[in-house]
C-alpha cells in the first residue's frame, strides 16, 4: 500500500472513530450518543461514562447529585410530567432529596409513566402548573407541598413543610386553604403537616423534634431566645413554654471542638438564667418515647418563667 493510500486509510479510521466523551454533554442519552457516533456500545460499560438513571448516563468527572438526576429523568418522561416533591423542592434550593434518591414526578390522570429511579404521582384533577425549571415542566408550588406530605409520617410531612415555607417556595396559610377543596388520597396527612408547620425551624430533624413534642401534648416554642437586660444570651432550638426548659437537637457537627467550646460556654450561660436544656441526639430521635421522657422528667425540675 503506497504512503497515499495509507494515509488516506488512517482518515477514513479518524472520521469513524467515536470523538472523546470530554465532548459528551453533562447528561444525555445513551441510545442518542451511539447514534451520533459520540461513543460506542462498549463506553457506556466503560470507566468514563456512568449511568444517571436507566438509559440516561454522564461522563464520570460530572458530579452525580440530584439535580443531575432530575435532568436525567426529564429526558426520557412523557410529555406533560412535572417535577415535584421533594425533588423540586431540590431544584429550587431546598435539598431534601439526595443523589440516590429516586426522581419524583407527577403526570396527568391517564398518562403512563414507568421507569427504574422515578417516583410516579398521579394527579386526579386540578391544575398542575405550567412554570419551568431550566425548560423543564415543575408542578405548582401546592401540588409540590401536597406530595412533600403525601406517604410520608406526620413527623418527616411537617418537617418537609417547614423547610420549603422558611425558604418561601410555599405559603403556609394559602396551602392550607387550598388543602380544604381537596379530596385526593393522602389529603388527611396533608392536612395535618398543615397544620404543624413552623417556618421558623432550621433543620429537618429540629422540626422532627417539634412534632414528637406537640404530638405528645407537650407545648413548645420555636427559636426561643434567652434575653438579659435587653441582650441575647442564647436562642434555643425549642422551649416548653411557662418554663425554664430547653430543648436543642445535637447534630454531627456539635462534636467539632471548637463547637463543642461554644457549646459549653453557651451552656453555662443559660444555666446561670436558671435554665434546663435537654439535648436530643440523632440515636434519641428515632426513639420518640424516649425523647418525650427526658422532656417530661425535665419539666419536674425546671423553673417558671
Amino acid at each position: 500500500m503506497s504512503a497515499v493510500a495509507r494515509g488516506a486509510d488512517r482518515q477514513v479510521h479518524r472520521v469513524r472513530r467515536p470523538r472523546p466523551v470530554a465532548d459528551l454533554p453533562d447528561v444525555f442519552l445513551g441510545t442518542q450518543a451511539l447514534a451520533a457516533g459520540l461513543l460506542k456500545a462498549s463506553q457506556l460499560r466503560g470507566p468514563h461514562v456512568q449511568r444517571v438513571i436507566r438509559g440516561v448516563y454522564r461522563p464520570t468527572w460530572v458530579p452525580h447529585d440530584h439535580v443531575l438526576a432530575c435532568r436525567a429523568a426529564a429526558l426520557v418522561v412523557p410529555p406533560g410530567t412535572r417535577l415535584t416533591g421533594r425533588s423540586l423542592a431540590t431544584v429550587r434550593g431546598v435539598p431534601l432529596a439526595g443523589a440516590r434518591d429516586p426522581v419524583e414526578v407527577v403526570v396527568p390522570h391517564g398518562v403512563e409513566l414507568r421507569h427504574a429511579g422515578i417516583a410516579v404521582r398521579r394527579a386526579s384533577r386540578g391544575p398542575l402548573g405550567d412554570q419551568r425549571w431550566e425548560g423543564i415542566l415543575v408542578a405548582h408550588p401546592h401540588r409540590m407541598a401536597f406530595d412533600l406530605c403525601a406517604r410520608h409520617d406526620t413527623a418527616t410531612a411537617t418537617a418537609h413543610l417547614d423547610a420549603v415555607v422558611r425558604a418561601g417556595l410555599v405559603d403556609a396559610d394559602r396551602f392550607a386553604a387550598w388543602l380544604l377543596q381537596r379530596r385526593d388520597d393522602d389529603v388527611r396527612a396533608a392536612r395535618r403537616a398543615s397544620l404543624l408547620v413552623d417556618g421558623r425551624a432550621e433543620s429537618l430533624p429540629e422540626s422532627r423534634l417539634r412534632v414528637v413534642l406537640v404530638t405528645a401534648g407537650i407545648d413548645v416554642e420555636v427559636q426561643h431566645r434567652v434575653t438579659r437586660d435587653g441582650r441575647t444570651v442564647a436562642r434555643l432550638d425549642l422551649a416548653v413554654r411557662g418554663l425554664r426548659l430547653g430543648i436543642d437537637y445535637d447534630g454531627a457537627w456539635h462534636a467539632l471542638r471548637e463547637q463543642l467550646q461554644r457549646d459549653r460556654q453557651r451552656l453555662n450561660d443559660l444555666q446561670a438564667e436558671g435554665w434546663v436544656v435537654v439535648h436530643v441526639t440523632a440515636a434519641m430521635l428515632r426513639d420518640p418515647a424516649s425523647v418525650v421522657a427526658a422532656v417530661r422528667q425535665a419539666m419536674l425540675i425546671a423553673r417558671p418563667l
